[in-house]
């Protein structure tokens, strides 16, 4: 079996006459935090749209835990846990409406994490009587924490989190970040998150991938993307604008990085 949960292989997607992704290798290790980031129309939606399994590749190949996704892309999003940037919960639910039938499709019963969902609740302050709601009359941080525990209370191997702490509160925003650890230090989990809050990435980021222009322009650790990006200051932040705003091709390193 694969030591990487994601592989791609010169990955390539074009609409018309526009190349939104171009020949990409990303390799994300098994049982890390791997974020993608790149500023706004860098190609990281179609990306991972294409590691879902919902866009097929115009060229190259995606592999998720050794499986091609071009052969069997339904399988493939079977096996994922997804936090997508806007929720995906059916607002004429109640959050446990919502947790119930997510568990549902994954042939799971409430009992069968109670314990687990229990503990997420009470991280979240998630109460009783929110779970009887409405899903419209939660406020939006109420909703992405409601959206988050849908997202890993089935207990994927593999999970993608778009922007997991946006609109959260900071003890929340604490909470999640602190649970996202947890999943991979203590459950092996593997996550792919795509993030603009940059304390989110410089506290889980293990490793990171910028996209620009649709062309993977660095990979590596953080460590790496400081000594590239930001060698004088040191400084994580200041390395993540400094690669956003240089050129494509002054300054990368090569994908094989992360062995």
């Amino acid at each position: 079996m694969s030591e990487f949960m994601v592989k791609t292989v010169n990955l390539s997607k074009d609409f018309k006459m526009t190349r939104a992704v171009n020949r990409i290798n990303i390799k994300i290790p098994k049982k890390s935090i791997y974020a993608l980031l790149g500023p706004n129309g860098a190609g990281k939606t179609t990306t991972i749209r294409m590691i879902l399994g919902l866009l097929k590749p115009s060229a190259g190949e995606v592999y998720v835990n050794g499986f091609n996704v071009s052969e069997n892309p339904k399988s493939i999003r079977g096996q994922i846990g997804l936090l997508p940037q806007f929720s995906a919960a059916y607002y004429d639910l109640t959050p446990l409406q919502n947790i119930k039938f997510i568990l549902a499709l994954n042939n799971l019963t409430f009992d069968d994490v109670n314990v687990k969902i229990t503990d997420y609740f009470e991280k979240l302050d998630i109460k009783p009587d929110l779970l009887q709601k409405p899903f419209t009359k939660l406020s939006g941080g109420e909703q992405r924490a409601i959206s988050f525990v849908m997202a890993v209370i089935t207990d994927k191997e593999f999970l993608i989190m778009d922007e997991p702490t946006s609109g959260l509160d900071i003890a929340r925003a604490k909470y999640i970040r602190s649970i996202i650890k947890d999943l991979v230090e203590e459950e092996g989990k593997t996550i792919l998150l795509s993030s603009h809050i940059v304390s989110d990435l410089e506290e889980l980021a293990e490793y990171c991938g910028i996209l620009k222009e649709g062309s993977l322009v660095f990979q590596g650790d953080k460590e790496e993307i400081i000594n590239t990006y930001s060698p004088e200051t040191k400084d994580f932040e200041d390395a993540i604008v400094n690669a956003f705003q240089a050129p494509v091709g002054s300054k990368s390193i090569s994908p094989e990085v992360i062995k």
